[in-house]
């Protein structure tokens, strides 16, 4: 009895140890190094030392620097592996003038989930069809609206190209649309403006009807009666002007009789009803150059037109023709221009 008694009494005070560490564990507090003895007696009334029991460390959990908690690092959502769908592919302009801001491309991918592509825009000439620059657009997010500026490196190269957007999905599948861009040279600069001929003086009221460069001596076919097919007769005098439309003038002072296009051959023609009493024909004028109308009065070395190859001709000149008035009445009639011509001041280099 008394044996049992003895071994009763040491059970109740082990449990009544391990029952008041509890709250202490709990609070993290650490555990013991060295753990508490439970002691028994033996039968003869001797005490032994029972073996020690088994405990496990419970660390504290470390703060962050200042006493914080540590936040755990978000981690993105993964793109999800569906198509996508390019629901929008733009250029902000279709020609680029070199030195102007480069133009801006826009895009957009869509899909049932969010989801991500890889982008890339080439670069193709047109006339070559060769790939001259690759540009990255980076990964492009499902649902955002992405713009980038094109490359400053294309306008160092004026030409025609294709902008070929290329993206890969997360299944794989390519995505194209293209664009055209035109990069536009730099203007030239402009040409120094050319020296002013000087109008020709007045000769007793007449002048020369070509201003600028012109010649209307050395070639027969120019001449007042050269032949012509059909047998039929030059009835005027040509002043060619070196493949240019300078300005024609009103020979002496004039009355504008006829406005018209001559559907003959002498294109768009001005008849004249000169204070001589000589109507002036100017034919194969410029079409859309002539600035004065029938009954309208002209001064001598008043602008009426540009020389022109209205009609047929190939080269730009001028028919001046002279007849005894009325115009109409009187073809058969005309007058050689060569003496007045010749006797006025003039720019004609030949």
């Amino acid at each position: 009895m008394k044996t049992t008694a003895v071994l009763l009494a040491a059970v109740t005070l082990s449990c009544a140890a391990g029952v008041g560490a509890s709250p202490a564990l709990g609070a993290g507090a650490p555990t013991p190094t060295t753990p508490p003895s439970t002691v028994a007696t033996t039968a003869s009334g001797g005490a032994v030392a029972a073996s020690p029991v088994a405990t496990t460390a419970i660390p504290a959990s470390a703060p962050a620097a200042g006493g914080t908690p540590r936040v755990p690092r978000t981690i993105p959502d993964a793109p999800a592996r569906v198509r996508a769908v390019l629901t929008r592919f733009a250029v902000s302009a279709p020609t680029w003038a070199v030195g102007a801001a480069a133009p801006t491309i826009a895009l957009r991918l869509d899909a049932s989930r969010i989801t991500a592509a890889r982008a890339q825009l080439r670069v193709e000439d047109r006339t070559t069809r060769r790939v001259v620059l690759r540009q990255s657009l980076g990964t492009v997010r499902s649902g955002v609206d992405v713009t980038a500026a094109l490359t400053q490196r294309l306008a160092a190269r004026p030409g025609t190209y294709r902008l070929r957007l290329i993206a890969r999905d997360q299944t794989g599948r390519r995505i194209v649309r293209a664009r055209s861009l035109v990069v536009a040279a730099p203007a030239p600069a402009p040409a120094p403006p050319a020296a002013p001929v000087a109008p020709p003086a007045a000769k007793d009221g007449y002048v020369f009807p070509v201003r600028g460069r012109c010649n209307f001596r050395s070639l027969g076919a120019q001449r007042f009666h050269s032949a012509r097919e059909a047998g039929r007769a030059h009835n005027g005098q040509d002043i060619g002007t070196f493949s240019g439309f300078p300005p024609v003038v009103a020979v002496t002072a004039a009355t504008v009789s006829q406005v018209f296009y001559d559907g003959a051959g002498g294109g768009w023609t001005i008849i004249f009803v000169g204070d001589d009493r000589i109507d002036y024909g100017y034919l194969h004028l410029r079409a859309g150059s002539i600035v004065v109308r029938p009954g309208q009065r002209v001064a001598a070395g008043q602008r009426v037109a540009d020389a022109g190859n209205s009609g047929g001709d190939y080269e730009p000149h001028l028919h001046f023709e002279m007849r005894p008035t009325p115009w109409s009445a009187h073809r058969g009639d005309a007058v050689d221009p060569m003496p007045l011509l010749a006797g006025l001041p003039n720019t004609c280099e030949g």
